[in-house]
């Protein structure tokens, strides 16, 4: 700790050499002294000492002159006013302008060192009390940027996972990444689950020549390495045997950082971002920030996944179940038509020509209508959308259409 320092003003050399040598120094001080008030006056002004010891009568200017003059300036520096015996009166009087002891000359020791203990310690109370407040001040500074952080991060983390379609997921991701680290470029990478490949598959300022191949195939060992180990890579591109991340511009890139997406305890991808050779470096705070994001996004991916699945489930489904109802709506007037010409074979002599026509015809229409349907399905026309999947009641309307084929052979 900086030693504290007394200035003396004191016309007296012999007062101003005690007090340095026998009292101030010995007492681990460091000392300073003005010979006149005038010259203690600039001296205080200049290097703002930590406490002044005051002399009354000086030449230039008396030490009531001095008082006024800091007084006047603002200058809040503990004075101790020294005195001789039976001018305690003028002391008083100088109380009021912010004088916080006095002594008596001729010094005691203990008197003197006691007198500056009180003053400084006030001092000493006062700073420490600032200090603690600047602490303070600049705690909840660092507390509100992080609650702002983490707000972000929380919006950012809705904003993703609301997201059902894996493309655009992945797109805001990168957007996210970026946003919440101050990256000039980002991506996202995939590992295959059947090839174990690494994939690109979205990123933002990357260049033309990648935003064209959004799959293209990653051959990166700082990317793969945080695929392998599950540990995520801050740091510059020649970190590892001076490679330059294949996924990333032909100019140089000075900063990068990736984190991995695990899900389940498996790696399913990286998220990186990175700064160019002149941009601002990658620290801890980044690493918290896009770590946490990447917890996100690979449960955003997961579901996003998982989504997709059920949906192709439910599309195979609505198909299974159309396919049967189409086969029962064939099968009936074939299976009619077949037990119709089982009847004939038996008994030729009940043919009625005119009247199996009209059944042959109705039954051939039954089939026809059911035919158009399917036909139908295949167009917008009178078609319904589960999100992307196409949905059209084909029971209903074959049930219609037979009821009007019906009703048409019955007149």
């Amino acid at each position: 700790m900086t030693a504290e320092r007394i200035l003396v003003i004191d016309d007296s050399a012999q007062i101003r050499n005690f007090l340095r040598d026998s009292i101030l120094e010995p007492a681990g001080y460091i000392v300073l002294t003005a010979a006149d008030g005038r010259a203690g006056l600039e001296r205080a002004l200049a290097e703002r000492p930590d406490l002044i010891m005051l002399d009354l009568s000086m030449p230039r200017m008396t030490g009531t002159e001095v008082l006024e003059a800091l007084q006047k300036e603002e200058v809040n520096i503990p004075v101790i006013l020294m005195t001789f015996y039976g001018s305690e009166s003028v002391a008083v009087q100088a109380f009021r302008l912010g004088v916080k002891d006095y002594v008596r000359k001729p010094f005691e020791i203990d008197e003197v060192l006691s007198a500056i203990e009180r003053a400084l310690n006030e001092t000493r109370l006062q700073r420490e009390r600032a200090t603690l407040l600047q602490r303070l001040e600049a705690t909840n500074r660092q507390l509100k940027r992080r609650i702002n952080e983490l707000s972000t991060l929380y919006a950012v983390g809705q904003s993703v996972t609301s997201l059902l379609d894996l493309d655009k997921v992945l797109n805001r991701v990168v957007e996210a990444a970026i946003f919440i680290a101050g990256a000039e470029e980002g991506s996202l990478l995939l590992v295959d689950q059947e090839t174990q490949a690494l994939y690109l598959r979205a990123g933002q300022s990357l260049g033309e020549r990648q935003a064209r191949s959004l799959r293209l195939k990653i051959e990166d060992s700082l990317i793969q390495s945080v695929v392998r180990t599950g540990e995520p890579f801050i740091g510059s591109s020649g970190a590892a045997a001076g490679e330059q991340p294949k996924a990333r511009t032909n100019s140089a890139v000075g900063s990068l950082l990736y984190v991995p997406l695990e899900v389940k305890g498996k790696i399913i991808g990286v998220l990186a971002v990175a700064n160019r050779a002149h941009g601002r470096r990658f620290g801890q705070d980044n690493l918290f920030y896009l770590t946490s994001l990447a917890d996100l996004a690979a449960i955003a991916i997961e579901n996003a996944r998982l989504h997709e699945a059920t949906r192709q489930l439910v599309a195979m489904d609505m198909l299974k179940q159309t396919v049967v109802t189409v086969a029962h709506y064939i099968n009936n007037p074939l299976a009619a038509l077949v037990m119709r010409t089982q009847v004939l074979l038996a008994d030729p002599d009940q043919n009625k020509p005119e009247e199996l026509l009209r059944f042959v015809q109705q039954k051939v229409e039954e089939i026809s209508a059911v035919i158009g349907i399917l036909q139908e399905m295949a167009s917008p026309r009178s078609t319904t959308y589960l999100e992307n999947i196409k949905m059209i009641d084909i029971r209903e309307q074959l049930e219609k259409k037979l009821q009007q084929i019906e009703e048409k052979y019955r007149t």
